[in-house]
């Protein structure tokens, strides 16, 4: 118990508490403390120093110690899903494109081997080996993947000729199901047959068996994608990883998120070297697999690199978007002149050609030779014209042209050790400077030499036939990612929706909004903003006058609301109509953004496109130049790459790591402040263990002569809790221990690890006794409603009906009355029944045998969207007699619940009221003005939501859901602006070139200015220390006091 009071991640206890928990049978703090470090010891996890290339120094916790724990986890590792999943709708990283790949780079950083683990788990079956069907086909399987839940393979056939000589049919893929492989390579050399392929095979038949399989050495392999992150906190640069092999559902919980590094010194660039280190495809560890009962191999292969654009420029050696080439992603851009011509201001909203890893590479290496030279001039025009500038190689950059401008001095201009050619005194002019020349390409070349050698320590390690002692190296002397096979950065640091879009798209849109507001206008949208439903948006308030007061301050969640609500609050006049143009356009977009899960990717693609265009074209109608200096506006033209390769966008938001940075503050806050990155990385390793023990992990029993997975030492573990289970040399915690997490909810939440809720599709929530209203069917209905009681109902005494206060929808929702939802007519099968629109209007439930029953007032959606709004509207649907329409549903046949906003502006709702402030959940007597809602039954389906997005759009009309194109004839609209800014823009240059050249002469005047008047004070100083003072003391004290300008020290 005191170890969990230690380890708690959000309510953390300095060392002074702890020591004041004095109490009967509580150990000593030293004691716990001792405790703690065995604790750690048995479990093999420890955190490691290391020293940077740049010699800054930091402590981390190593990304394969951190992996094998998942992969011992009983809470983790039953989530993860090895293989990709080629069925159904996009919804996780193993749906995604870059999963699938099936090129030569690609295929052996996928899973390598699968096995039937219930019926021969000892049979394992390797990619690019020759394997035998049931029906006695030979294949050669690619790649592993699930069909519909089922494990298959992608392969190629193959046929034996008469000379036993195999045949592989390489024109065609085949699938089969897992299940059909009966031999794999080892089974048939021991059926006599001889691995020798055709000649014109592919070059890796001559490779069988599988290299890997003298590695496993008869264990299973298994191959797990890592997601790292890594920004800056306060002055702390972060790195934290996950594990993207788990459902999404899983990598937004706090719980799965795991600390490697933090540093005040040492950079991302430098911190990431840990994770490159640990990862690739020929680092394999042991570790126990708590599903398969056994041990495995594991290895961790890189997969995405989500974080803001600054960090994620960092990982592509790119100069940020300040640079004339903005994008990490292409090579759009150029001068200010040259962005305004046609070819290359349309490029912004299309894209440029893409950069890659080699040209960064190559970039980088030609900026390190050119330093060579001792010309920064050389270096900055290199990175002005492409774009590329790595933090690493930039620290060897400057110490270069150091190195050679001392250098140069010595050999061409020391009278002394000048190079000898040069004091010959016939040799001039061309001749002199041809030498001169060539002894700064000599400089040159020394120098490159030198610096491949550096740091000398990594440089000595290397064998003497590594090739990497004669050339530069990834790690020391540019960003070790540019390296990672798995990776490619350019293409592989997505846009991120978190600091792109909503504190991007959405936060400029905002303040062109709210900069051009007086108060009146401001009052209104406050007003009209609280008088918003928020009932299927997920919200539990709008924060109004939150949002108004303080309009240049808001914060991620302040955005999704505005974003989701504000377009309702802006008509007749609120705002400019481009503006409005502006939200409707931001809010369609957002939604398609928020997307879950993607049942027809290439459909939501073209509409994703359309979006983007949209928004794009109206930013430039607005601000022509806005699309240039904005480079967050530029990126989301890469979305729809992005999603295809990598899936929906909300999969690589960082809103988990940044909310995980909480966590990291406490930890900060608890730190001794000397050694911060030992202390924090000491504590969330403790952290780590800690979770992994009350999970019921696994752990390694070996003596102190075994190693573990990572390769450090053990020592002599024992258990932790009484009577532990073991298997083998393998051990958790005990019963009692691993009981602890799962009876304890408040434990879980501490630990941000949610336990899976077991809502069921149609069960309605009871009401307190005092609630529940008990009444005949006829009262209980409302509202006069004559509806005929269920089946096996009856209008009696006996037949009471209790009011409900929620019901679970098919989605998992929770409906409350007044939610609007949709749900299905007739019996609720989807081929016999329609999608219906509507109300809640009661939930009830008989008293008798507990059936529960929901009576719902009918809506009907329009046929035609709402042109003003370009939203769907909702209205009341009357029955032939004219009257309100409703009807009992089964609460299993409620499919979700979705956000409406009642049409105001077609209602003329423009009264407003006085109403109570509540502050502190007290109602004051301040008052404010609330507006009141004319009944009127219309109402928009509110498309910009972004709960149930997508489940909206599949229920509705195409007609009603489909994009609507801003400009018929984009390219040209574009070459207007650009036409426009060729004529405009050398005047605003002009103009600002101008108005610099003033504030330099300006301040230059100032200075000159300042500076004679310092000197005339300290002259009036020195005469009137002369005694006796000179006749002309006085003229020079009225000089200086008449005199407007004071001295930087105020005298």
């Amino acid at each position: 118990m005191v170890d969990m009071m230690d380890h708690l991640p959000r309510k953390p206890i300095s060392d002074d508490q702890m020591k004041e928990c004095k109490a009967v049978d509580v150990p000593t703090f030293r004691a716990l403390r001792n405790f703690q470090t065995e604790a750690a010891r048995r479990i093999g996890f420890r955190t490691t120093r290391h020293t940077t290339m740049l010699n800054n120094e930091y402590y981390a916790n190593r990304p394969a110690e951190l992996f094998r724990l998942n992969l011992s986890n009983p809470l983790v590792r039953p989530q993860m899903r090895l293989y990709p999943e080629v069925c159904g709708p996009v919804a996780e990283f193993f749906h995604s494109q870059k999963m699938l790949e099936m090129d030569e780079k690609t295929l052996d950083l996928a899973q390598l081997m699968w096995a039937d683990w219930k019926h021969a788990p000892q049979r394992h079956f390797y990619i690019k080996e020759l394997a035998q069907l049931r029906d006695e086909r030979f294949i050669v399987p690619l790649r592993w993947v699930t069909v519909c839940g089922v494990e298959s393979f992608d392969g190629l056939e193959v046929f034996c000729d008469e000379d036993k000589v195999f045949q592989i049919r390489t024109d065609r893929m085949i699938r089969e199901s897992a299940q059909e492989l009966k031999r794999n390579c080892l089974d048939l050399q021991a059926h006599g047959h001889k691995l020798i392929f055709s000649e014109e095979s592919p070059e890796w038949t001559a490779c069988m068996p599988h290299k890997a399989r003298a590695i496993a050495n008869g264990r299973p392999m298994i191959t797990m994608r890592m997601m790292p992150w890594s920004d800056d906190y306060n002055a702390h640069t972060n790195v934290y990883v996950a594990n993207a092999n788990l459902p999404h559902t899983k990598l937004q919980q706090e719980y799965f998120i795991q600390f490697v590094s933090t540093s005040q010194y040492a950079s991302s660039s430098e911190q990431m070297r840990v994770v490159v280190e640990d990862t690739g495809p020929d680092h394999w560890y042991t570790a126990y697999d708590c599903v398969l009962e056994q041990e495995v191999m594991f290895r961790i292969i890189p997969h995405v690199l989500p974080a803001d654009n600054p960090q994620q420029a960092e990982d592509c050696s790119h100069v940020t978007g300040k640079g004339n080439y903005p994008c990490r992603r292409c090579k759009v851009g150029g001068t200010a002149a040259e962005c305004e011509q046609d070819k290359n201001y349309e490029q912004f909203f299309t894209g440029a050609d893409p950069r890659t890893v080699e040209e960064t590479v190559r970039d980088i290496r030609e900026q390190l030779f050119t330093a060579c030279l001792g010309v920064q001039d050389g270096v900055d025009t290199l990175q002005t014209k492409t774009g590329v500038k790595d933090k690493i190689a930039q620290y060897w950059i400057e110490q270069l042209i150091e190195k050679a401008r001392s250098e140069q001095q010595i050999r061409l201009n020391d009278p002394v050790r000048k190079d000898t050619r040069l004091r010959d005194p016939h040799l001039k002019g061309d001749g002199r400077k041809a030498v001169k020349d060539e002894i700064k390409k000599e400089i040159q070349r020394e120098l490159f030499s030198w610096l491949i050698c550096q740091p000398v320590d990594t440089f000595e390690s290397l064998p003497e036939s590594s090739p990497l002692r004669s050339d530069l190296r990834p790690g020391d002397h540019y960003n070790a990612l540019l390296s990672v096979p798995s990776l490619d950065v350019h293409r592989d640091t997505p846009c991120e929706i978190l600091h792109t879009y909503l504190l991007g798209a959405d936060k400029y849109a905002w303040h062109k909004t709210n900069s051009e507001w007086d108060k009146k206008k401001e009052q209104l949208f406050s007003v009209r903003l609280r008088a918003s439903s928020i009932d299927g948006l997920a919200l539990t308030s709008v924060l109004g006058d939150y949002i108004t007061r303080y309009p240049n301050s808001l914060l991620r969640k302040h955005f999704k609301i505005i974003q989701q609500l504000a377009v309702f609050e802006l008509y007749d006049n609120v705002c400019p109509p481009l503006v409005f143009d502006l939200w409707k356009a931001t809010g369609e977009l957002g939604a398609m953004l928020w997307f879950h899960k993607i049942a027809n990717l290439e459909a939501y693609l073209d509409d994703l496109k359309v979006y983007i265009a949209n928004l794009l074209d109206i930013w430039a109608t607005i601000d022509p130049t806005r699309i240039i200096v904005k480079q967050k506006l530029h990126v989301l033209s890469h979305l729809v790459e992005d999603i295809r390769r990598h899936g929906p966008a909300v999969l690589y938001s960082t809103e988990i790591f940044e909310c995980w940075n909480t966590i990291f503050r406490h930890c900060s806050i608890h730190s001794n402040h000397h050694g911060a990155s030992h202390d924090i990385s000491r504590t969330l390793a403790d952290v780590e263990r800690f979770k992994h023990q009350v999970s019921g992990g696994w752990w390694n029993n070996e003596p102190e002569t075994c190693e573990n997975g990572c390769g450090q030492p053990a020592v002599n573990p024992q258990a932790l809790g009484p009577s532990p289970q073991s298997l083998g040399t393998y051990v958790q915690a005990g019963e009692s221990v691993r009981n602890f997490l799962v009876g304890h909810p408040e434990l879980q939440r501490r630990l941000g690890w949610v336990d899976p809720v077991l809502l069921k599709p149609g069960d309605v929530k009871h009401q307190p006794s005092k609630n529940e209203y008990p009444s005949l069917w006829s009262t209980a209905c409302g509202n006069g409603n004559l509806l005929p009681p269920p089946a096996g109902g009856h209008n009696s005494e006996e037949d009471i009906w209790l009011r409900c206060r929620h019901v679970v929808s098919q989605s998992l929702d929770i409906c409350r009355e007044g939610s609007f939802v949709f749900f299905r007519s007739g019996d609720g099968s989807e081929d016999s029944s329609e999608v219906n629109a509507g109300r809640i209007h009661r939930i009830l439930r008989r008293r008798l045998d507990g059936k529960a029953v929901v009576i719902m007032d009918q809506y009907s959606v329009n046929e035609e969207r709402d042109p003003y709004f370009n939203m769907p509207i909702l209205y009341r649907a009357t029955t032939s007699a004219g009257s309100p329409a409703c009807c009992s549903v089964d609460p299993k046949r409620i499919l979700f619940h979705f956000n409406t906003q009642h049409d105001c502006r077609h209602a003329k709702c423009t009264d407003l009221v006085d109403e109570p402030v509540v502050q502190e959940r007290q109602v004051t007597s301040l008052m404010r003005k609330a507006l009141i809602h004319n009944p009127i039954d219309r109402f928009l389906i509110n498309m910009h939501a972004l709960h149930n997005a997508a489940l909206i759009r599949e229920v509705l009309l195409r007609n009603l859901t489909q994009p609507i194109p801003y400009l018929a004839d984009r390219t040209a609209r574009h070459r207007e602006i650009a036409a426009g800014l060729r004529i405009s823009g050398p005047i605003r240059r002009a103009q600002t070139q101008a108005k610099a050249a003033e504030t330099r002469a300006r301040k230059k005047e100032s200075k000159m200015l300042r500076a004679y008047t310092i000197w005339c004070r300290r002259e009036l100083t020195r005469l009137l220390t002369i005694t006796p003072p000179p006749v002309y003391g006085k003229a020079a004290i009225l000089l200086i006091a008449r005199c407007p300008v004071r001295s930087p020290s105020g005298d």
